[in-house]
């Protein structure tokens, strides 16, 4: 398993150690699922080499069945363009899109959340530990400070500083140095 997706276990189960309750967690968290399809892509685009060829067909026919069964299924959408760094919590499934951006450490994100680059391909970029909530859209070369948190349905329209809540269409900051830590270290029941 890679390093990014035993943290993405750890966030979601608390523990990279596989037993009978880590099965179980998987076969109900749509999240982790989704998250495998998308770490096992990032792992095949970075090992093209020589040495990988007799199993780079299959594991390329696995990767596209596992995330199609994704997008069928539970409407996530974690595209390959995207840079998502290890830890990143999925809450909610429907909805959700993730497009050519980079996402930080450690961040939880919701459903019918919107992720995505401008029309001229420059791309939002996400600090660590971004909480971001229900329908939210962040579209366009903003960036998200760490330890910020981003409210539900706000509409990203220009940078947000670190530790901000921001809330609304137009998101505005409507406070600054806010914690969100009991935002997310939030897991849903099991």
């Amino acid at each position: 398993m890679s390093g990014a997706f035993q943290a993405d276990i750890r966030r979601c189960y608390g523990s990279s150690r596989v037993n009978r309750k880590f099965w179980r967690l998987f076969a109900v968290n749509y999240g982790l699922q989704a998250l495998l399809a998308y770490r096992l892509g990032r792992w095949l685009l970075r090992h093209k080499r020589l040495r990988w060829w007799p199993v780079l067909p299959a594991a390329w026919i696995v990767y596209y069945l596992l995330s199609r069964y994704v997008r069928l299924a539970f409407d996530i959408r974690l595209e390959l363009s995207a840079d998502i760094g290890p830890g990143l919590y999925i809450g909610h499934f429907g909805g959700l899109r993730v497009t050519d951006c980079r996402i930080g450490a450690n961040c939880s994100v919701s459903r019918l959340v919107h992720i995505a680059p401008a029309a001229d391909r420059r791309r939002p970029v996400i600090g660590d530990r971004v909480w971001i909530g229900a329908h939210a859209q962040i579209i366009g070369a903003y960036t998200i400070g760490a330890d910020a948190t981003v409210s539900a349905a706000a509409v990203v329209l220009r940078d947000i500083p670190e530790r901000a809540l921001c809330m609304g269409n137009p998101a505005r900051i409507v406070a600054r140095d806010y914690d969100n830590r009991s935002l997310l270290a939030l897991k849903e029941a099991v």
